[in-house]
């Protein structure tokens, strides 16, 4: 086929296609301000925005080179929602003052089990990991709560330099949140959901004298999909057309449920936010991406570690589906962030975050 033709047929078709995907993508942006729980197809939307963000950038590529005023079409689309690129990735490296700040890292560790499930009790792996990183406050989700022995919340605490003071609370019979810290925990409280066993605790923590943060660790509405229930995407796994859509149902369901808890949870926790009279530190598994109402809640008064001091495509949770940063560490501008950084280790079915934190004077 001869280059002309490419470009008139190009010419004829690509600018209804550039419009369906450029709406689509304006779409995206205004699904971020939709609450799930008053319209929950408006939360799907965000799972398409890394596809139809690379979409419309490969039209403008084409029309430049095509040098055809078309390319204004996904441009404008793209500068409008510009801020959302930098949500999901930072293409500049931080060159940030390395000034001494607050060292704190999230990380949901899955019920320790890759070191339960591979006897690593005595030396287990999540500790020794911990210890490497040294942080001054470190918030953990889904921590089985062991009563005794080095996974112990005592003996986690124990094993850390520095660490004096930790806060728990079970979300479930055997497992829950903990946050420990270097620095005095002065008071203690828990956000709890109604119909949900996740959670929040936040802790009011004295840094130095006469400075006092607030520091909320989250663990918001997971989808509870299990792998029984995704066998129609495991290339290794066949059924019945019947079955598959079964299986698609099951999960639509319950990923409508998380979306719907979730924005009535961010909400809640938005609103306790507003309400404290310190400065304040988020962290935790949200379950959600940057794409989402969830994250646009709090977006709204916080800053985000990894678009201050990030670089690259922070992916926090490791499985199938790529490009998932879902655990954040967020922040009040009281703060400032001067690194940032998401471990690629398999301890867990998350990454950890961690974020350096200057107190702004």
């Amino acid at each position: 086929m001869k280059k002309s033709t490419v470009k008139n047929l190009f010419s004829k078709f690509g600018f209804f296609a550039n419009l369906f995907f450029g709406g689509l993508l304006g779409l995206v942006y205004l699904a971020l301000l939709i609450p799930p729980d008053s319209f929950w197809p408006a939360a799907f939307f965000g799972f398409l925005y890394p596809y139809l963000l690379l979409i419309n950038i490969l039209f403008v590529i084409c029309y430049a080179l095509l040098k055809s005023k078309k390319l204004l079409l996904s441009l404008l689309i793209l500068l409008v929602g510009y801020q959302h690129f930098f949500h999901f990735i930072q293409p500049v490296p931080s060159f940030k003052s390395e000034a001494k700040g607050l060292k704190i890292l999230s990380y949901n560790v899955h019920y320790f089990t890759k070191d339960v499930g591979k006897k690593q009790a005595d030396r287990p792996m999540v500790v020794g990991y911990l210890q490497s990183v040294n942080a001054d406050i470190i918030c953990l989700q889904e921590t089985r709560l062991f009563k005794s022995g080095k996974l112990s919340p005592d003996g986690i605490r124990d094993a850390l330099p520095g660490i004096k003071y930790y806060q728990i609370a079970h979300s479930i019979s055997y497992a829950g949140p903990i946050t420990l810290s270097k620095f005095p925990i002065v008071r203690l409280g828990e956000i709890r959901f109604e119909r949900s066993a996740n959670m929040v605790l936040f802790s009011d923590i004295v840094v130095r004298p006469g400075d006092t943060i607030r520091v909320y660790n989250c663990h918001f509405q997971s989808y509870r999909i299990t792998p029984e229930d995704y066998s129609l995407t495991d290339p290794d796994k066949s059924g019945t057309n019947e079955q598959q859509l079964r299986e698609a149902k099951l999960i639509s369901k319950k990923m409508i449920l998380a979306f719907t808890f979730r924005a009535r949870q961010a909400r809640t926790v938005a609103a306790h936010i507003k309400k404290c009279p310190y400065p304040v530190i988020v962290t935790g598994d949200f379950n959600d991406t940057p794409i989402s109402y969830t994250y646009h809640v709090f977006d709204k008064q916080l800053n985000d570690a990894f678009t201050e001091a990030g670089f690259g495509i922070s992916n926090t949770y490791n499985s199938f589906i790529p490009l998932f940063r879902i655990d954040y560490i967020l922040y009040s501008r009281r703060f400032n962030a001067i690194s940032y950084q998401c471990d690629q280790i398999l301890l867990s079915d998350h990454f950890p975050v961690i974020a350096v934190l200057e107190w702004l004077k």
